[in-house]
């Protein structure tokens, strides 16, 4: 029987349609997600009621193949609120993970996240919805119906099955802000210190659950993209690393605690175990920022720059000894930390060693991630695996994570690794399989298709 999956992108709202038994995907189909007209530069919102019109077209489409579904997986992005009513429909935009509204200045001059870090027992940075939320409360911008706030992913689930209130995983819970990785929970107590309102967090689950049934078959609870494009993408979650580059970059691997994070990002992950997460703000913009740079050249040089230029770009690459520190857009923790290129001379000054030291920034950026964790846990992970467009399109930088993390990369099948997970993850909630451990075994790598 087949399983349908939603992934809520910030950029593209996706469908697809699984095989329970042999995880072969049928069908993948997909929609532009687009950002609502802003009043203020700091906003950067979507329309929640769109967002679930378009979910609507998808599926509508599929089922007039599949019919019904043995159940429904889903996955979002994992920061970003909006309000709704006691009936459980929208009354505000979406405010994504982009929204910087808590990144601006409070009367004392620190920002309304900076704040907020002061009694949050995790992180809080601009963008997490109750940063989010904690600015709406200081400039009056809560609406007066408002009953809870949601990710997207938990509303288009409460949507789909006519629900009246979300419901909230741990996965979206622990990209919020005041999450307590210890007691599995939101600190209630420290939210109230903060002058934040308890009262509007939904029920809040760990385990797997079927928030309710619709037409279309149940509708399983909404899970976070970053923790079900890991369980999507990697088969052996105890001896893997997973490294996605696109647009930005992430590192993730799992551990069974938390205190050996170091400077990765602990987040609840499933089964009592933990994702820890390194995002780059770059990343493989940096890989674009470099090529823009080449186009803006050959434009003053009175050529046309309108081609890309990636693929002459990837086979100019080689061995370099400049170095370039690729946190051209700062990090989460300090925004105005800017890049650098060192080590410049008048011989290796040359585009194609530019190129490389670009490519070997970007990966650098993540293996000092994972470096100090890898010292901690004194075991070394088997497996690389690489998600993200970045990674697929690009063989020079695939070359560059095998030989800096020195291990193997496998490249997982299929590509919509969230929406595959949000469908491995849903197929645990209704009992197909005991553990999402046990259904990451049916994810296959390029390289096995290939024996």
């Amino acid at each position: 029987m087949a399983v349908l999956a939603l992934d809520i992108g910030t950029t593209k709202i996706c469908a697809l349609v699984m095989d329970e038994e042999s995880g072969a995907v049928f069908e993948t189909v997909s929609a532009k997600n687009a950002f609502l007209p802003a009043a203020h530069p700091w906003e950067r919102s979507q329309d929640p009621e769109k967002i679930f019109s378009v979910v609507n077209e998808l599926v509508s489409g599929l089922t007039g193949k599949y019919r019904a579904f043995r159940c429904i997986g889903i996955s979002g992005q994992m920061h970003g609120i909006l309000y709704v009513d006691s009936s459980g429909r929208a009354i505000s935009p979406l405010y994504t993970w982009q929204d910087a509204g808590a990144a601006l200045p409070m009367e004392n001059g620190e920002s309304y996240s900076q704040y907020l870090a002061k009694f949050s027992p995790g992180p809080v940075a601009p963008g997490y919805g109750l940063a989010t939320c904690f600015y709406h409360h200081s400039v009056k911008q809560i609406p007066p119906d408002a009953v809870k706030i949601c990710t997207i992913g938990d509303y288009v689930a409460m949507r789909l099955c006519n629900a009246p209130l979300p419901v909230l995983h741990a996965t979206n819970a622990g990209g919020l802000g005041f999450f307590d990785l210890r007691r599995g929970g939101f600190d209630e107590k420290k939210m109230e210190l903060a002058g934040l309102d308890p009262s509007l967090l939904p029920r809040t689950v760990s385990g797997g659950e079927v928030t309710g049934e619709c037409a279309y078959g149940p509708v399983c609870v909404s899970v976070g993209d970053n923790q079900a494009g890991f369980l999507g993408s990697v088969r052996d979650s105890q001896r893997s690393v997973s490294v996605n580059i696109g647009t930005g970059s992430q590192i993730s691997l799992v551990s069974s605690g938390f205190e050996n994070a170091g400077v990765l990002e602990a987040r609840p992950f499933f089964e009592g175990y933990y994702l820890f997460v390194g995002a780059s703000l770059c990343g493989g913009r940096s890989y674009a920022i470099l090529e823009k740079f080449f186009r803006q050249v050959l434009e003053m040089a009175g050529f046309p720059g309108d081609r890309p230029l990636y693929d002459v770009m990837d086979s100019q690459a080689g061995e370099t000894d400049i170095t370039v520190n690729t946190l051209f857009a700062g990090t989460r923790s300090d925004p105005s930390v800017r890049g650098s290129i060192l080590n410049i001379s008048e011989d290796n000054f040359t585009p194609a060693r530019l190129i490389s030291g670009f490519l070997n920034g970007a990966v650098q950026e993540l293996y000092n991630y994972y470096e100090p964790v890898k010292k901690k846990e004194g075991k070394t992970r088997e497996l690389v695996v690489g998600a993200g467009n970045g990674i697929r399109k690009s063989r020079p930088l695939r070359r560059i994570i095998s030989e800096k993390f020195g291990m193997p990369l496998a490249i997982p099948v299929y590509q919509e690794e969230a929406a595959y997970g949000a469908a491995l993850f849903a197929l645990t909630c209704t009992g197909y399989f005991k553990t999402v451990f046990e259904a990451q075994g049916i994810v296959k790598y390029v390289s096995d298709l290939e024996n």
